[in-house]
């Protein structure tokens, strides 16, 4: 190339200012140097760009048709940077978070909450969806990452071990479990349960404790969220299990619960294990860990 970029943005800031001082004032140089460069460049051309007229610097015809061509130049180059501005800021960042419901009545949306006023501007699709399906939904790069029990193992999802949370058993106010520090899965599975899907975690969970103990739950309802399972307890249909947040008093004021003893489950973050993150993606993971840790 004869002329190098930086000749080229000196050209192009004298034809416009018209002068030496008034480029050197846009490139934020010295006139002395506009003036070097200037010289030096036709010399290596071998024209003469500029003359010069009352103090002012008029383009030859030669410089001229330069000046033509570089347009398209710059403004592809302008508009670079109006990409560089809008993937730097905050503007128009839409992000897909997902969490496991379970935990989606209190620790999703006040995370959420925590995000947004940390990072105001930025918008958040929050969907709820059972651990097998955002599992797929990662994979498929359908979401950012996700907030989830590791169910699992894939080599495109990576789990990053979140917190731990106790396995409650919820019950009416007033039941004869009611107030009790503890319980196990044999006093549990004393009372009509409403029970889990066999393919969820707690379906499972349940599913297990009544094979080691050799006893069959007495049940009415089966259901695939612990949400409804709160529900139908409000409703008399029976007592349930469920994980902490899950039967928040503000929620289902006429419920307690009671941590069942020596039981918990590992919460994670998962994302994407072959695609690396936007740094603005980046940045919202990394914020989300650390807010979560807060709420707990």
């Amino acid at each position: 190339m004869i002329l190098n970029f930086r000749q080229l943005e000196v050209f192009r800031a004298i034809i416009i200012a018209k002068t030496v001082s008034g480029a050197a004032d846009m490139l934020h140089v010295s006139q002395p140097g506009i003036s070097r460069l200037l010289k030096y460049m036709e010399y290596k051309l071998g024209i003469v760009l500029f003359e010069r007229h009352k103090g002012r610097l008029l383009p030859t015809p030669e410089a001229l048709e330069l000046f033509r061509e570089l347009g398209p130049i710059y403004d592809r180059i302008e508009g670079l940077d109006l990409v560089v501005q809008r993937i730097t800021s905050n503007e128009d960042l839409e992000f897909k978070i997902a969490c496991t419901p379970s935990v989606a009545n209190y620790l999703l949306p006040s995370l959420m909450a925590r995000l947004v006023k940390n990072k105001p501007g930025i918008k958040i699709k929050m969907e709820s969806f059972p651990n097998e399906i955002i599992t797929d939904y990662i994979i498929q790069r359908r979401l950012d990452f996700a907030i989830a029990f590791h169910t699992q193992d894939h080599p495109l999802l990576l789990a990053e071990p979140a917190l731990s949370l106790k396995l409650e058993c919820v019950v009416p106010r007033g039941h004869a479990l009611a107030g009790r520090k503890g319980v196990s899965f044999r006093d549990i599975i004393q009372y009509p349960l409403v029970t889990y899907y066999n393919d969820t975690l707690l379906g499972t969970t349940l599913n297990k404790a009544c094979e080691c103990l050799e006893k069959e739950p007495e049940t009415a309802v089966v259901v695939r969220f612990a949400n409804e399972a709160c529900a139908l307890v409000e409703q008399g249909l029976g007592i349930t299990i469920a994980y902490q947040y899950t039967a928040l008093p503000e929620r289902y004021p006429t419920l307690t619960t009671i941590p069942v003893k020596m039981e918990s489950q590992r919460l994670h973050f998962l994302r994407h294990n072959g695609i690396p993150m936007s740094n603005n993606v980046r940045e919202i993971y990394d914020l989300a860990k650390s807010e979560l840790r807060k709420l707990v």
